[in-house]
């Protein structure tokens, strides 16, 4: 099973850039699936090599020309928009389309924990695509990330306040995950597809508690930053209910991934959260 061409599905976003980026540096061909096309981000990716596309999963008919012509798909959905049918229905789409085209290898994007009933939402949604994946017999990879080191900087204005407020038990480490990980673990699966037929994977690469996480920001950004837990009522007020869902699954149960073995098993750096502050924030 070889693959040339993959498909990467949210190329212009966060996910989907990183995985995109990591391919071009491997010398796949990429087509870079995007609902605009005149993004600044697009241009970056055309620079790079790819070839950008203009469509959403939404539109079946739009999107089946770019997987006959793809030996790979790399599927991300999007439940923040539209909610939890409206990203399964994306994924019952892709995952149709993969079936009926007949594409070498598809590597789904989950999330760290959904396999565990967490009653998480935007979980379940991921889980309820991965049944598909099944129901389906496609030759797959799930990657399931964890917290992304880059959703921190929706935390931004706070932390440039000198605060990092979560809703975190002080003594709860929690997983993170820097993004370009995932895009290298995704270009590593694609390199050879059949060493990971139907695994999955929970990929996190550092983990640790509200109060560490605020002495990386502090080192990083050269000045103090304190620590400061939310009761998850905070959180719903502040960043809604689905979020205050995750962080109370955050305390109670979390992320299992086991990150020593991930840093022994795969040629991927899984950096440590200072590693991406450093690049990402440092002054």
């Amino acid at each position: 099973m070889a693959i040339d061409t993959v498909l990467v599905v949210g190329a212009t976003g966060t996910q989907g850039g990183a995985v995109a980026r990591h391919l071009l540096e491997q010398d796949f061909e990429v087509l870079a699936l995007t609902r605009d096309k005149d993004k600044h981000e697009s241009h970056h990716l055309a620079e790079r090599g790819a070839e950008l596309v203009e469509g959403t999963l939404a539109e079946k008919n739009t999107i089946e020309p770019l997987v006959e012509e793809a030996d790979g798909v790399f599927l991300m959905t999007n439940y923040w928009e539209h909610g939890y049918d409206d990203e399964v229905a994306q994924g019952r789409n892709a995952v149709e389309l993969i079936d009926e085209v007949g594409v070498e290898h598809l590597v789904f994007s989950s999330v760290g924990g959904a396999d565990r009933d967490t009653g998480i939402s935007h979980f379940d949604s991921k889980w309820e695509i991965e049944g598909l994946i099944d129901d389906h017999g496609i030759s797959a990879t799930v990657v399931r990330p964890v917290f992304f080191a880059q959703n921190l900087e929706g935390f931004h204005d706070s932390i440039e306040e000198g605060t990092l407020a979560m809703g975190l038990e002080p003594s709860n480490p929690l997983q993170v995950l820097d993004i370009e990980d995932l895009g290298a673990f995704v270009a590593q699966v694609f390199s050879d597809p059949e060493e990971h037929e139907d695994e999955s994977y929970e990929l996190a690469s550092d983990e640790l508690p509200l109060r560490a996480m605020a002495v990386r920001f502090a080192d990083a950004l050269e000045r103090p930053v304190r620590a400061q837990h939310l009761s998850i009522d905070d959180v719903e007020e502040s960043q809604g209910e689905e979020y205050a869902v995750m962080f109370e699954w955050f305390n109670e149960a979390g992320y299992e991934s086991p990150i020593d073995d991930l840093r022994a098993e795969f040629d991927v750096p899984f950096n440590r959260l200072e590693t991406y502050l450093e690049r990402e924030w440092a002054e």
